[in-house]
């Protein structure tokens, strides 16, 4: 893989954790799936705990997959079913320290749009009006016109 390539997925990767912590951070206790998620695949995050980009990222990440995983522990041994899980997430959320996670900057995007975003929206609002919209269309009457 090209250095270009690894800096474009470590720009994703750390997206994508900037994501999950701020939905930790903010609202944990609205994002009882996404903590199953986490229990679940908890091994994901182990390759970068050292990653100097985002082993802080992954540092809080790990520290509620830490504080969720006691709670269950407590619970007695497993297996356990996925409600029993959902719900013992829910009553952990409510015990959870406001203060327990490294609060980042707010995440801010910005959007650009292309040169001619016509090329991709004209037809992708066409396809939804017609799959999926509430007004009848017969296809086989709608024609396109194509521009050169």
């Amino acid at each position: 893989m090209q250095a270009a390539d690894l800096a474009i997925l470590e720009e994703v990767l750390l997206m994508v954790l900037e994501i999950i912590n701020s939905c930790l951070t903010h609202g944990l206790h609205n994002n009882p799936h996404l903590v199953y998620s986490l229990l679940y695949q908890r091994e994901v995050f182990e390759p970068f705990r050292t990653h100097p980009t985002v082993m802080n990222l992954v540092q809080n990440i790990e520290t509620v997959i830490a504080f969720f995983s006691s709670k269950l522990e407590k619970a007695g041994p497993g297996p356990y079913s996925s409600a029993f899980v959902l719900e013992s997430i829910s009553q952990g959320a409510m015990a959870w320290p406001k203060n327990r996670l490294r609060v980042f900057p707010e995440l801010k995007f910005h959007y650009v749009e292309e040169e001619q975003p016509d090329e991709f929206f004209i037809p992708y609002v066409w396809t939804l009006g017609t799959r999926c919209g509430c007004i009848y269309w017969d296809s086989s009457q709608v024609h396109f016109v194509t521009t050169s």
